[in-house]
């Protein structure tokens, strides 16, 4: 990582940091969070957007060169955690066409997309939502030609060589392979639960 960062400003208050690579991003934005620094911090997979209270790009930069980011490489491995996944079906109805275009069966992919690691590299489009890294580098999904109006809570899909997470319901242009067995909600709340970068997930068939 170089050794200086270079914040550029993209709005008033908020200030944007290219990385080599979502690692350092998720370790920035940790190292920010804990120093108290920034209102708010959001990891992306080159980038980290900083939200400052007002100030000159020379202040937040001088603001960073006081802060410690050289242990980038000792960012720790959370724990693994376990979703089972109803594959296929009118869970999963682009799970079948997904199979087709990677030229796997169904038992193959399945065992492919269990059998990986994953890692939670940024959260967006819509509020929860989870890109997930940890397919092998050769798959290529694309993304639908026409996305659908509504997407269900918990609705796994894969563009690219990403997983993608659906906790809350809504739009959606991803193909779908299948479905949390278990909604992202607090046992007792009843809210809803958001992954956070950095987490790692492992998949499990329902």
């Amino acid at each position: 990582m170089s050794d200086k960062l270079s914040p550029n400003r993209v709005a008033d208050d908020v200030f944007e940091i290219r990385v080599d690579s979502s690692r350092q991003a998720q370790w920035i934005a940790r190292t920010l969070r804990k120093a108290e620094l920034a209102e708010d911090v959001v990891a992306g997979l080159e980038t980290v957007c900083v939200k400052f209270a007002p100030a000159s790009a020379q202040q937040v930069s001088d603001w960073l060169q006081g802060i410690d980011f050289a242990v980038d490489e000792t960012l720790p491995d959370t724990p693994i955690i376990t979703l089972d996944i109803h594959y296929g079906g009118e869970k999963g109805p682009d799970f079948e066409w997904v199979c087709e275009a990677l030229n796997l069966s169904a038992e193959a992919f399945i065992e492919m997309h269990t059998g990986q690691t994953h890692t939670v590299e940024m959260m967006g489009f819509t509020p929860g939502f989870a890109y997930v890294s940890g397919l092998p580098e050769d798959v290529k999904i694309p993304r639908l030609s026409d996305p659908r109006l509504r997407v269900a809570a918990g609705s796994v899909g894969v563009s690219g060589a990403f997983t993608g997470i659906y906790a809350l319901a809504g739009p959606g242009g991803w193909p779908l392979i299948g479905r949390l067995s278990k909604p992202l909600t607090g046992p007792i709340s009843g809210a809803p639960i958001f992954f956070q970068s950095g987490q790692r997930l492992k998949f499990k068939a329902a």
